[in-house]
């Protein structure tokens, strides 16, 4: 049964704050500074804890359950019967998707080739709020550290990526960016 919402204080006079609304630019900049900070705190705390590898095992089941169901059976047979295209098209939308913090110039990747590609984010946008939050949060830790737990992300086993087939074999980190080489297997 619900409980009736009461007015808190009807007798005091509200009024519309005086502030100019964001624009979507400046919004957007918020939003990804926001979650990159969010992101260190996480995983500072969870390295303080000691309970990085559960973090991204819960993460990694997160994403799981994001996936869309039909996606998965779909996804098994197409790469099983094409799978450059299965590559070329899923890193397609994985660019699509990390749009939310990236520029679409960090992207690149070469044509797929015997069930390989290679994938390069370059001048990260990412990697540079990395290293602004460990220093203004104060945290004692590699600027390549947070880049370590994405890889693995990506690597677990249950990763959606892993569970269709598509595993990273080689994972170089280059100056503002990183290079992963994905083998269908």
């Amino acid at each position: 049964m619900a409980k009736e919402v009461k007015r808190h204080k009807p007798d005091v006079k509200m009024q519309k704050p005086n502030t100019k609304a964001m624009s979507l630019e400046e919004k957007y900049d918020r939003c990804c500074d926001f979650f990159e900070m969010d992101h260190m705190i996480s995983y500072y705390t969870h390295k303080r804890l000691g309970t990085v590898k559960e973090w991204v095992d819960d993460t990694v089941e997160a994403y799981n359950k994001s996936v869309p169901r039909f996606l998965g059976p779909i996804a098994k047979a197409v790469t099983k019967l094409a799978p450059n295209l299965a590559l070329r098209k899923c890193f397609d939308s994985v660019f699509k998707l990390d749009q939310q913090h990236h520029d679409i110039s960090e992207f690149e990747y070469s044509e797929p080739k015997d069930g390989e590609i290679v994938v390069r984010w370059k001048n990260c946008a990412r990697f540079k709020r990395h290293k602004k939050w460990i220093k203004q949060l104060g945290y004692d830790f590699d600027d390549r550290e947070i880049c370590e737990v994405e890889k693995m992300h990506l690597t677990h086993p249950n990763h959606p990526g892993c569970r269709m087939g598509f595993f990273p074999t080689e994972i170089v980190w280059e100056e503002g960016g990183c290079v992963w080489t994905y083998k269908k297997q």
